[in-house]
């Protein structure tokens, strides 16, 4: 078994195989010339060429195996962490229940005013924004808002927007009235460096983007 198995990885050396090859045709074809030509040695040659062939092919199946690549191995998926958006997912099941919620008030009968920046933890970022909020609705109460935040650095009169944010949030606003909000900046999920740093002055550019006046009984 030993020796078997000393053969086989001899022969896996690719100058070995090409001698051994080319060994083996020289005998495969002195015996088919000695086949032909004698009637008496023709069994004994047929038998040699028969055995050569078998030696050749066996060596060519081996250097096949050995130039196969090993397989790959499994891909395992990256696995990416989802923030959950538990507003949206409230908002889209009241929107099932009150389809028309968000056609009852239009986007320019809401607006907003005093935008002011906060954020006193490091200087040169912005933790959050407050703004009051109109409804300018005759008849109905806002209930949920769409926004669109953009913050922009001023430096020397050139302002260049370095963060934007969408988002969602729940109020009650009546007719002809306003209230005051707060939007908070998302910070990052590792809670390492944040998401942008001022250079000069901040300018704030608050607009919102959609409503929603569910009815009353839709409304905690």
């Amino acid at each position: 078994m030993y020796a078997l198995h000393s053969d086989a990885m001899r022969l896996r050396k690719p100058g070995l195989r090409m001698k051994l090859e080319l060994m083996l045709w020289v005998v495969t074809l002195v015996a088919l010339a000695i086949a032909i030509a004698s009637r008496k040695y023709r069994k004994y040659g047929l038998v040699v060429v028969g055995l050569a062939v078998m030696t050749i092919v066996a060596v060519v199946v081996l250097s096949k195996q050995d130039n196969i690549p090993p397989p790959d191995p499994p891909s395992v998926p990256t696995q990416q962490s989802r923030r959950v958006d538990f507003e949206q997912l409230h908002v889209d099941k009241l929107d099932k229940e009150d389809p028309e919620a968000k056609n009852r008030i239009a986007v320019s009968e809401v607006r907003f005013d005093q935008i002011r920046p906060y954020g006193d933890s490091q200087p040169g970022t912005i933790e959050s924004v407050r703004a009051r909020l109109y409804n300018d609705s005759a008849r109905f109460t806002l209930t949920d808002y769409a926004y669109y935040l953009m913050v922009q650095d001023c430096v020397e009169k050139v302002c260049t927007t370095i963060y934007d944010q969408r988002g969602m949030a729940s109020t009650m606003v009546p007719p002809t009235q306003a209230r005051d909000v707060t939007i908070q900046i998302r910070a990052r999920e590792t809670g390492e460096a944040p998401l942008f740093k001022l250079l000069g002055t901040p300018k704030i550019i608050l607009s919102p983007s959609g409503t929603r006046s569910y009815k009353a009984a839709l409304v905690p």
